[in-house]
């Protein structure tokens, strides 16, 4: 997928290569929005230099920070160290870092117990639940966030590796954009084995209609419609459910043959194989799901919310924070181990269309072992200017020549100035990537499955079959779903 373009009438990168920052262009009411304990100032300072070195230096976007505990004098005086833009503390409130008091205890701990024995990961953590549940529920509601119409989320100990030479927030204003992400990837199931069960219910419950995001979220069986519908459930495209209306059609025609003699099933069974395929049938047991409602499934994809770009309003609008409440009163925050990432991603799904969301692929970025880094764009490559902000902001930081040597442009590249790690395997050519439903869902020739309405599809092809017999057609040799479908 790395050496693709992905790219289409409903989302593209806003700028190929490089653009010469406009320093006196009108800024967004934005801001970078940082949870930090003070004990990660070493992996908020890398995380700082990294995005003033490749973006900030131009646009002076300022920083916020929040702690459920107050901030350190020496924090405060090292962060401000690393940017010339404006700094602002917040404590989040006792309230929305804490989980009700009205939660048994016991459970709780008993919940986080069960987890770490089952080694889910960070599930034991009452730390980890709580960071999750703050992110999915009151992150926005935060003064310092509120107040602002965007926020980009920075977290501790992230690189970026490309130049950003345009302003994300206004581009994303201009063209109606209200949720940016650089990586989508599966979730791990036992982490969230409920949460789609509890998200449908809302949905229902509140008689939500969903957007067309939805669909890079959800496994959806919907393809056929009638009354027999069970029988073709695991079929998913059009020409494997007319084929499989004609061969039950065919096997029933056979079996109300009278007078059958064992040459005539040998016969009909060589050619075509179908009294094989009935008897196969009967003896498979019926499929089982694990997470399905209304015939969809959670597909797992999620955006990795440890990166987003996003209108604070998404979060602070009714039905989001009706949803939250939802999910809240199920006691999923602890029970299992939900992330934000899902509860933002089945949110977004069901609040935006596809045309709102942006692929932000020419950000180079990591976090943890993950990472996204595209190729340099072929087109308007510019050679690197540092502000005279930035000059004066990294005071007592070395001068950073690597940067000064980027790679080299290709074909499907979109990057400004990127110098990608070589031990980087990008995120997109990963199995546990949903980059290419993305591409699929986006591009310009993607069409929507139409059902397929089986009770006039049998009676079409059974009218068909009566015909090609009654001239003298031999049964079993008949192609009639491969004609109508030519």
């Amino acid at each position: 997928m790395s050496e693709q373009k992905i790219e289409s009438r409903i989302d593209a990168p806003f700028i190929q290569g490089c653009q010469e920052p406009d320093p006196t262009q009108p800024r967004a009411s934005a801001a970078f929005v940082v949870l930090a304990r003070n004990s990660e100032i070493e992996g908020v300072v890398l995380s700082m230099k990294s995005l003033e070195r490749h973006f900030n230096q131009w646009y002076n976007y300022p920083w916020v920070f929040l702690n459920n505990e107050p901030f350190t004098e020496e924090f405060k005086k090292t962060v401000a160290l690393y940017t010339s833009a404006e700094v602002e503390f917040g404590t989040v409130p006792e309230k929305e870092w804490e989980f009700s008091e009205e939660v048994d205890k016991a459970e709780f701990d008993e919940s986080l117990n069960s987890q770490g024995d089952r080694r889910i990961m960070y599930g034991n953590l009452p730390s980890y639940h709580k960071m999750c549940r703050f992110y999915s529920g009151f992150f926005y509601k935060h003064e310092l966030v509120t107040k602002r119409d965007w926020y980009w989320r920075v977290e501790p100990d992230v690189e970026f590796f490309c130049d950003l030479t345009y302003d994300p927030f206004v581009e994303m204003e201009k063209r109606g954009k209200k949720y940016g992400f650089t990586v989508v990837i599966d979730e791990l199931y036992y982490t969230v084995p409920g949460l789609f069960r509890e998200t449908k219910a809302f949905l229902k419950k509140n008689k939500v209609k969903v957007g067309s995001a939805w669909n890079l979220f959800v496994k959806d069986s919907k393809y056929t419609t009638g009354k027999n519908y069970a029988d073709y459930d695991n079929l998913k495209e059009r020409k494997e459910i007319l084929q499989e209306i004609e061969d039950r059609l065919t096997m029933k025609k056979f079996l109300e043959i009278k007078g059958k003699k064992d040459a005539d099933v040998a016969k009909f069974n060589v050619d075509t194989g179908l009294i094989k395929q009935l008897f196969r049938r009967s003896k498979e047991k019926p499929s089982l799901y694990e997470d399905r409602m209304d015939r969809e499934e959670y597909n797992l994809c999620h955006f990795w919310s440890n990166f987003e770009i996003a209108r604070t309003d998404l979060f602070t609008s009714e039905i989001y924070q009706k949803y939250f409440e939802h999910l809240d009163a199920s006691g999923g925050f602890y029970r299992e181990r939900w992330g934000d990432a899902p509860v933002h991603s089945l949110a977004i799904g069901m609040m935006l269309e596809l045309r709102d969301v942006h692929y932000f692929r020419d950000i180079g970025y990591k976090h943890s072992a993950i990472g996204h880094c595209p190729g340099n764009s072929p087109i308007g490559q510019k050679l690197y200017k540092e502000s005279e902000n930035y000059s004066r902001a990294k005071s007592g930081i070395k001068p950073d020549e690597y940067w000064l040597a980027p790679d080299k442009p290709v074909w499907a590249g979109v990057g400004c100035r990127c110098r990608c790690p070589k031990k980087l395997r990008d995120v997109e050519d990963s199995s546990s990537s949903c980059i290419r439903d993305w591409a699929i869902l986006t591009s310009d020739d993607y069409r929507a499955f139409q059902s397929v309405d089986l009770d006039e599809w049998e009676e079409v092809i059974e009218k068909l079959l009566d015909r090609y017999l009654e001239n003298e057609g031999i049964l079993g040799n008949n192609r009639i779903a491969e004609t109508v479908l030519s």
